[in-house]
């Protein structure tokens, strides 16, 4: 299959799941949001400089005058895939949580190896590989639902503050 063909299939599951996976549970809709677009912006962050030292190149990409990331991969899929692990974890405790991290990193590490391996979409350059995406990746997963936490601790201390002193006020 041509590399096109590929990002152009990613590209439609990663709108259609983020269709699906953003509506789901309409009442927590601004939280997975919200997940989505910090997911979104710790990528950047992340990937920004991962990209300019070449680390990791994106030969196939939309718009390649524009952005030398993927947007794909940087603004849908792993956003995408943020979301879910929140979504799954959302009622467990942090150690649970943690122990998650993996069963999303992993498949999204597998799937960048194969295209890295079998395709021209995504190249791996000095000493960059697997490992260390698995590690980054599963990072700002942490990194994000630590941010999130933190957001609704702090919005329910602003707009609820007797809540906090009775109760907890955040799922384990």
């Amino acid at each position: 299959m041509k590399d096109r063909s590929i990002l152009n299939i990613l590209t439609l599951i990663g709108l259609f799941g983020s269709i699906f996976f953003l509506s789901r549970k309409k009442y927590k809709f601004k939280d997975w949001v919200l997940i989505y677009f910090i997911k979104t912006l710790v990528s950047t962050i992340f990937d920004g400089p991962v990209i300019k030292r070449k680390y990791v190149k994106y030969p196939h990409r939309y718009f390649p005058k524009f952005f030398d990331s993927n947007i794909v991969f940087l603004y849908v899929l792993f956003p995408l895939t943020c979301v879910m692990y929140n979504q799954f974890t959302n009622k467990m405790d942090t150690l649970k949580s943690i122990l998650c991290v993996p069963l999303f990193s992993g498949p999204m590490t597998i799937l960048e190896h194969w295209l890295e391996k079998n395709t021209g979409l995504v190249k791996y350059h000095k000493g960059w590989n697997s490992y260390i995406t698995f590690m980054v990746l599963s990072f700002t997963f942490l990194l994000v639902k630590g941010s999130i936490k933190g957001i609704l601790l702090l919005d329910q201390k602003f707009n609820n503050p007797s809540k906090i002193e009775n109760q907890d006020v955040l799922p384990k």
